[in-house]
């Protein structure tokens, strides 16, 4: 009886990013399910992965952008060879060295941010392409919204961007496949009550109908979250839709800028706003922005001068360009 006490105890959310490293889920699971759009999604996959060279991902972050990655590998001819997630900061790693590791020359190689990518890595991307032709690796990207906006902002490499759209492949949101997240959810609470040794809860009939009114705005990382909160709540007794409605109100997501209501802005509004999310990302040193904007550092001045930004910019962002 003592045990039953700690049936449930309090649900301390784990952060959750929109990309979680450990999503508790594989390739199959997340490929199958009745919904129409996984359906139309399966049937594009089977098309074009015998093919194609490069493929751009777009939709929301976190619908399971690395498992569709994954998915194309091992659904192309390429599925012995290496498959290499290649974020930002191991981009700038791999081509300083001017080279990446042999073995990703005839693999795939997943950009998860391109976006981010610094002009020295955009560069050795786009030769690693030209240079090695049919011997390439194959490229998929994943950019929420495309890479036209980042372009015409002056931050993405035309020539790049143009190479990784030659086949655009949009994702669909958890909400867009809610008929899979019974399936979906039971899978991730048996796969983590199996890792860690606790009997697998049963969700009743009532609880998932619940979970599939839900809107998800975190979509994938989200459920995983829920189903961690779904097992610690979980004990001899039957979960109940309260335990989700609990779980959900300890994780409530922060809606991203771009899913919200979208608003009318000029164009100088956007550059603007893209030229200051570059600079918080550099942490303010403005000679790495204008690098990664592929623009000048005067220039960059100029346009932080006419909306006032650069005063508040600390002193210290400039001490490596002063050094220099």
């Amino acid at each position: 009886m003592a045990a039953s006490t700690s049936v449930h105890t309090h649900f301390v959310a784990p952060p959750f990013s929109p990309a979680p490293a450990a999503l508790c889920l594989d390739q199959e699971t997340w490929l199958a399910g009745p919904s129409a759009a996984m359906a139309q999604l399966r049937g594009q996959f089977r098309r074009v992965a015998p093919y194609f060279r490069t493929a751009l991902l777009t939709g929301e972050r976190g619908c399971g952008e690395v498992l569709a990655a994954r998915v194309l590998h091992q659904m192309s001819p390429l599925k012995d060879r290496a498959f290499v997630v290649l974020t930002p900061s191991a981009a700038e790693l791999r081509f300083a060295r001017n080279s990446l590791a042999p073995a990703a020359l005839d693999g795939m190689i997943f950009l998860p941010q391109p976006e981010r990518l610094s002009r020295l890595a955009q560069v050795a991307i786009l030769r690693l392409l030209r240079e090695h032709g049919q011997y390439a690796p194959r490229i998929v990207a994943f950019a929420e919204r495309g890479l036209r906006s980042i372009v015409s902002a002056g931050g993405f490499s035309a020539d790049l961007a143009e190479a990784l759209t030659a086949l655009r492949i949009t994702m669909p949101s958890l909400r867009d496949r809610a008929e899979d997240i019974p399936s979906l959810l039971s899978h991730m609470l048996q796969l983590l009550a199996t890792e860690r040794g606790t009997p697998t809860p049963r969700p009743p009939a009532d609880l998932l109908e619940a979970a599939v009114r839900q809107s998800w705005p975190g979509n994938l990382a989200q459920l995983h979250t829920a189903a961690i909160g779904l097992i610690a709540r979980s004990g001899k007794g039957e979960l109940r839709p309260e335990d989700l409605t609990a779980v959900l109100s300890s994780i409530a997501p922060a809606v991203p800028r771009e899913r919200r209501e979208t608003r009318m802005l000029r164009l100088d509004d956007v550059i603007q706003e893209h030229i200051r999310a570059v600079l918080s990302a550099c942490n303010g040193n403005k000679l790495r922005t204008a690098e990664v904007l592929g623009i000048s550092r005067s220039t960059l001045y100029r346009m932080l001068d006419a909306t006032g930004h650069a005063a508040s910019i600390p002193l210290h962002a400039d001490k490596f360009q002063m050094a220099r």
